[in-house]
């Protein structure tokens, strides 16, 4: 089965399917994610989104978003918190 930090409990990309074996730093391509794709996705439990990389048909890579931080995750948050008085 194949999910990841993004995915809801029920909610399954690969499922029955043989995948070659992989190792730490292995790096998977998934295409056509439907609503998981950048442009529906969200903070989904506070998780940054990941730097997003276009493979080009000559076979470069180019990096077309940045990864977020979590000055991006807290940059429109307007917050004062309470001066609790003792």
């Amino acid at each position: 089965m194949l999910s990841g930090l993004y995915v809801k409990t029920a909610i399954k990309f690969a499922k029955q399917r043989l995948l070659p074996k992989t190792q730490v730093g292995d790096i998977m391509v998934q295409h056509d994610t439907g609503a998981h794709a950048p442009a529906m996705g969200g903070n989904y439990n506070g998780w940054l989104r990941p730097q997003q990389l276009l493979l080009r048909t000559d076979g470069t890579v180019e990096l077309i978003r940045r990864a977020e931080t979590i000055d991006d995750l807290f940059a429109t948050l307007k917050f004062m918190p309470k001066v609790l008085k003792k």
